[in-house]
């Protein structure tokens, strides 16, 4: 058997329009290609070829989910599905448990109600479900930490081209392939005509003539190619296919890293401009401003001193919350930059705890003057979402306060400050933030009365995830007033989906109306009998 004879360094193109260097006889004669341009890029059709099975089946996967319908379950049950076909793929005696939980516990949020927040978490869960199980198994928890950062890294760098980048490399392979003498598949096209020519034409004579004895088959061909396609609907379904397998291709082949990245010995780089005299300076002068903004705003807040004149103490509390969180935010920011030079000054690690802690005591003082407007206003999901981001910013600061007192590295501060937002982030996915602000609207207005009435308009534009909590605060509340246009809005809207947009929230909502119904349905009942 003749050696295979390769030239390392060897340009694409020159390879494969050489492709006629490398060739063998066969018995008729024929030259048939030995070194035949691979359809698949880099590896051979055997190589890829259960990968390119897998996405076929995925595709189909997802036309039956989600064509059609609107996202819901479908989501979970088709990450699930590109999950198995990675991991029949994965590199051997790498184990399946540590992934798993973890698309558990991505999957749940889109399971409890698909929104925003929670496709973003289903979408990271899986990337690094996968990105894990391409990982090798790591001898310690430090190393293996270092190779998923890494896989996962590597996926995330090639998910957003790699698909397309792969489908111009296949049509342009094809493409070189045809101009180097008709090499399609690594058959020539004159050998794929002389082998199929006589077949393919003798099954359209044998079945014509069959079709012509048959008249059952002859009135269900007829049937099937009268069929009338829309073009544009199957223009738009090929172009879906195309999108779908153009991001399930970089997962099916996402990269297996070779080394690991040290993440242990990567430190933040120091900013430019920063010394250790204009740090302590720094430090000095921002504590001084600081605790005089504190006693103003603790004179105000608790002591009873009095405003500008006109000013209320809603636009009090609506002017400075955001610029005070922005302000403890920058601070955090500060501290960080400001970390490596504590070593060279002792009064710097004071002043810089201080400045922490006067900085956490400003975050409190933001969120106290937004609530003070949201009584004034009431709730809303910018105001709740600045409520949860102050507490965020709090405990961050208060992380930053514990890395310098006990002088832990940056990575120590990274890693736990990365969990404490998908935490909180994980943790939101699950609260019905529209059933909060209808409550707190709907029982604020009934205790302050008409003068004070809910904003009816917001109310109407919460969506169906606020209608249980409407209609639960107007029981409570039966003697609330409502204006008459915005009667019909508040009313709730039952709608029974498809399984495949079927959600956990939106399920428990069904079904608190449904019984309400059946309830009504059961009195209405007694009443006529009686």
């Amino acid at each position: 058997m003749p050696r295979e004879f390769i030239v390392r360094g060897l340009p694409t193109s020159i390879a494969q329009d050489g492709w006629w260097l490398n060739t063998e006889v066969d018995r008729s004669g024929e030259s048939v290609t030995a070194g035949a341009a691979p359809l698949f890029g880099g590896q051979s059709v055997e190589g890829r070829l259960p990968k390119f099975a897998g996405m076929v089946l995925l595709i189909l996967l997802g036309d039956f989910l989600f064509w059609g319908y609107a996202p819901g379950l479908s989501l979970a049950i088709f990450a699930w599905g590109l999950f198995a076909v990675v991991a029949m793929g994965r590199p051997a005696k790498r184990g399946v448990l540590g992934p798993v939980i973890l698309l558990v516990l991505a999957t749940l949020p889109t399971i409890e109600h698909v929104q925003l927040l929670s496709v973003c978490l289903l979408g990271a869960g899986l990337l690094a479900a996968v990105a894990w199980l391409r990982v090798p198994a790591a001898e310690s928890i430090s190393a293996g930490r270092d190779w998923f950062m890494t896989a996962f890294m590597r996926l995330v760098k090639t998910l957003p081209t790699s698909g397309v980048l792969a489908c111009a490399s296949q049509l342009r392979n094809l493409r070189v392939g045809v101009a180097s003498g008709g090499l399609i598949f690594g058959v020539s096209s004159k050998s794929l005509l002389r082998n199929w020519a006589f077949p393919i034409g003798g099954t359209l004579v044998l079945g014509a003539l069959l079709i012509g004895a048959n008249p059952v088959l002859e009135q269900t061909l007829s049937q099937v190619l009268l069929i009338d396609l829309d073009a544009l609907s199957l223009a738009r379904r090929a172009v879906f296919w195309s999108g779908l397998g153009v991001l399930i291709w970089p997962l099916l082949t996402a990269p297996t890293p070779t080394a690991p990245l040290n993440l242990t010995t990567q430190e933040w780089r120091t900013p430019q401009g920063l010394n250790t005299g204009s740090v302590l300076r720094a430090l000095v002068l921002f504590n001084l401003l600081l605790a005089l903004q504190s006693v103003m705003d603790f004179s105000i807040l608790f002591g009873g001193a009095a405003l500008p004149e006109g000013m209320s103490y809603a636009t009090y509390a609506h002017r400075g919350a955001y610029p005070l969180l922005v302000t403890a935010m920058l601070a955090g920011a500060f501290a960080v930059a400001a970390r490596p030079f504590l070593s060279e000054h002792k009064a710097l690690k004071p002043l810089l705890l201080l400045w922490l802690l006067q900085n956490v005591f400003l975050t409190l003082s933001a969120a106290l003057r937004l609530d003070l407007y949201i009584d004034a206003f009431g709730l809303t999901y910018l105001r709740l979402y600045a409520l949860i981001w102050m507490a965020l910013v709090a405990i961050g600061l208060l992380l930053v306060g514990w890395q310098v007192l006990r002088g832990r590295s940056s990575l120590w501060l990274m890693l736990r400050a990365c969990a404490l937002g998908f935490g909180t982030l994980y943790a939101c996915a699950f609260v019905n933030f529209a059933a909060v602000i209808a409550t707190d609207m709907l029982d604020r207005g009934a205790n302050l009365g008409r003068s004070a009435a809910p904003d009816w308009h917001y109310l109407c534009n919460l969506g169906p995830m606020a209608s249980k909590a409407i209609a639960q605060g107007m029981d409570r509340n039966p003697d609330l007033w409502v204006p008459q246009h915005y009667r019909a809005c508040l009313q709730p809207d039952i709608t029974y989906p498809n399984w495949r947009e079927w959600g956990f929230r939106t399920g428990r909502i069904n079904g608190y109306f449904a019984g309400d119904l059946e309830l009504e349905a059961t009195r209405h009942e007694n009443s006529v009998g009686g």
